[in-house]
């Protein structure tokens, strides 16, 4: 019955992507922080037509990880590119250019869409305010009810003379302190 499944199944086809021509991407490192994609696209374009960019960013904080790729319509035009920019001093930081030989047909990938700021701290907010299912709530209550028994046996143990107000569950299901 397996092996028929397997007869049946059509064969997934895979996505294939245009291949890039050889040499006419160059690798820029050492990328300044204020330089961008559209100043590297402003910048670059002054040797010949550029077709794409991609800055490296970090997945977590988004911000440039220091190198970048430029596609060209020809391979001279890279090749003229990268032998000028190599070495050249931009904003404190030498710039480091080569010609990619082979370059990969995934290297552009995401090269069209606009950078955009994850906004980090209001998932956050968001994460931590949401709404907590009975379960959640219960068990957050028994934790609370624990961590006041055990803060009574160690102010005892100490002879510290203070008593720490018990726990109360509302209808509402908030928790609160009874006096």
């Amino acid at each position: 019955m397996a092996d028929e499944k397997k007869a049946k199944a059509k064969p997934k086809q895979k996505r294939v992507r245009k291949a890039i021509k050889v040499a006419s991407v160059i690798y820029v490192g050492h990328v300044p922080r204020g330089f961008v994609e559209p100043g590297i696209t402003k910048f670059f374009s002054q040797f010949g037509t550029v077709k794409k960019v991609k800055l490296a960013r970090s997945q977590k904080t988004s911000n440039p990880k220091g190198y970048a790729f430029v596609e060209f319509e020809s391979d001279e035009v890279a090749h003229i590119a990268a032998d000028t920019m190599n070495g050249y001093l931009m904003c404190g930081r030498v710039l480091k250019c080569n010609v990619i030989k082979e370059p990969s047909a995934a290297l552009f990938k995401g090269h069209k869409h606009p950078y955009q700021r994850k906004p980090r701290r209001a998932m956050a907010i968001a994460r931590f305010n949401r709404p907590k299912t009975p379960q959640q709530h219960s068990a957050q209550v028994k934790r609370l009810i624990t961590r006041t028994r055990r803060k009574r046996e160690q102010l005892k143990k100490l002879g510290i003379d203070y008593t720490i107000p018990d726990v109360t569950v509302q209808k509402s299901k908030r928790i609160t302190f009874k006096e």
